[in-house]
């Protein structure tokens, strides 16, 4: 009898843990939802190395609270009753930090996110903005949520978006594409910056900054909060990145442009064309050569201190 409920209670222990394993405990990244939908931008995906080597929860040896917000960043599968995305301005984020009392900051990412969820995060979004910088984050650091890659194709595609043209980079809200299943369209984004001989640093180069600022854009994604960060607005100092609201759409889901001559109305699918097919129809330009050198997004990361030689004359 007491071998029988020995059995019997390993068995009980065994369900228990099989029942609390964690859910994204696989190393691969899943190119489709839990209920076998595609991600949204399956037309244009691309698979890359990261895909098959870090999953949902990023970094393994993460902390829980890391790893419980690496999966949330990587939610593809928002949706909303109506099947519409919920429509947001960069106003509205800031307004949603002004009034979100969640403890932040690297190293504090809750346990709990239920009361970011009663906010709104995981609602899926789409916003009307112009885009104010952009660049690849953590290049020779890297980030929790993508294994710590060292490399422009593991790692996010940040994006500063303002209301205006016009907008500083402080006054901004963000938008961040993952480096799971990007687009090449969507990475040439963050080729937003050149390597500038003559100022020795990382500029937008004219060419490119012309095209990418020169109009509105509709994002749609995920809404998020960051909470490794600590907020940082026009006025503060000692704080990266510079921005209005830690909320943001992240993951990016789809990249629109406003069609020439349209109104630009961010409800009106009329006035939109897919950022890769008007990507495509434009002539090439040169890529920049050489990482970038942006504080890391993830605070307590290294500097990636390399410097490129300058590009020959």
């Amino acid at each position: 009898m007491a071998l029988s409920m020995k059995l019997h209670s390993l068995k009980a222990l065994a369900i228990l843990v099989v029942v609390n394993a964690p859910l994204h405990a696989q190393s691969s990244f899943p190119d489709h939802c839990p209920n076998g939908s595609p991600l949204p931008f399956a037309n244009i995906e691309l698979k890359h190395p990261i895909d098959s080597t870090c999953g949902l929860d990023g970094l393994s040896t993460a902390s829980a609270n890391s790893r419980l917000q690496n999966a949330v960043k990587n939610n593809f599968c928002a949706a909303s009753a109506t099947g519409q995305p919920e429509t947001f301005t960069p106003q509205m984020l800031i307004d949603l930090q002004a009034n979100t009392h969640v403890s932040s900051g690297f190293g504090h990412e809750p346990s709990d996110r239920k009361p970011l969820q009663d906010l709104g995060e995981g609602k899926l979004i789409r916003m009307k903005a112009f885009l104010v910088e952009a660049h690849h984050a953590d290049l020779g650091s890297g980030e929790s949520v993508n294994c710590k890659g060292k490399t422009e194709v593991s790692n996010d595609v940040h994006i500063a978006f303002g209301a205006k043209a016009n907008t500083q980079e402080c006054d901004s809200v963000t938008a961040e594409i993952t480096p799971h299943y990007r687009p090449a369209s969507w990475n040439e984004i963050g080729h937003y910056e050149k390597w500038s001989s003559s100022l020795r640093k990382y500029v937008p180069g004219p060419a490119l900054a012309a095209r990418l600022t020169a109009h509105p854009y509709r994002v749609t994604g995920q809404l998020f909060f960051d909470a490794s960060h600590h907020v940082c607005p026009c006025g503060t100092v000692h704080c990266s990145p510079v921005r209005a609201s830690l909320w943001e759409i992240h993951p990016v889901y789809n990249i629109e442009v406003c069609k020439a001559g349209s109104p630009c109305d961010e409800n009106n699918d009329a006035d939109w064309l897919a950022f890769d097919v008007w990507w495509k129809s434009l002539t090439p330009l040169a890529k920049p050569k050489g990482p970038h050198s942006h504080t890391p997004h993830e605070p307590g990361a290294t500097v990636h201190t390399h410097r490129p030689t300058p590009p020959s004359p």
